[in-house]
């Protein structure tokens, strides 16, 4: 009787142990799957929220008529690979999903979410918000330059002025600072 008691511990420590790895093999990829997907969601939120910052400062200004100036602070997340903003962005052509021109300029905000380096080239890869600002490549047009946007992760602190030279309205982009 002894043995048979001693058999039977081992056995269901044997079981337990077994159905354990079980379930690790099982849980441990949905839980890092689940974590990769949250992480995504996080980025794509902070560059939503720092593409709207962008957006609300370009049209307070434009609106605003020329001479105003507007200073303003966003978080950029990991693996921004660049962020447009001229009057010759309207729309985006991607390889799952395309968004059409409307005539209006955008705020866009393109996201290395693969950790590769590169813009990713889809759809859910791109934060892309519409400002005030006509797209149209004409006299009338606002010119902004947006070659002065900073990628790097972190505080960036961003001043928008606008001017009027040499007959064409501008937005300036300037004092840029990466914390």
């Amino acid at each position: 009787m002894v043995n048979v008691r001693g058999q039977l511990s081992i056995e269901f420590i044997v079981v337990i142990s077994g159905l354990l790895i079980i379930l690790a093999t099982i849980t441990m990829p949905m839980y890092n799957q689940a974590r990769a997907d949250a992480e995504k969601v996080s980025k794509l939120a902070d560059a939503r929220e720092a593409a709207n910052t962008i957006t609300n400062a370009l049209n307070t200004v434009y609106a605003a008529g020329v001479g105003s100036k507007q200073t303003v602070e966003y978080q950029l997340p990991r693996g921004v690979v660049k962020i447009y903003a001229d009057v010759n962005v309207d729309g985006v052509d991607t390889t799952d999903n395309d968004v059409t021109p409307d005539n209006r300029m955008d705020v866009q905000i393109w996201l290395d979410l693969d950790g590769n380096g590169e813009w990713d080239n889809k759809r859910e890869a791109i934060i892309l918000l519409e400002t005030l600002l006509s797209s149209e490549n004409n006299e009338n047009r606002v010119i902004v330059g947006d070659e002065n946007f900073k990628v790097g992760s972190g505080l960036h602190r961003t001043t928008f002025t606008y001017e009027y030279r040499d007959g064409l309205r501008y937005i300036v982009i300037s004092d840029i600072e990466v914390a």
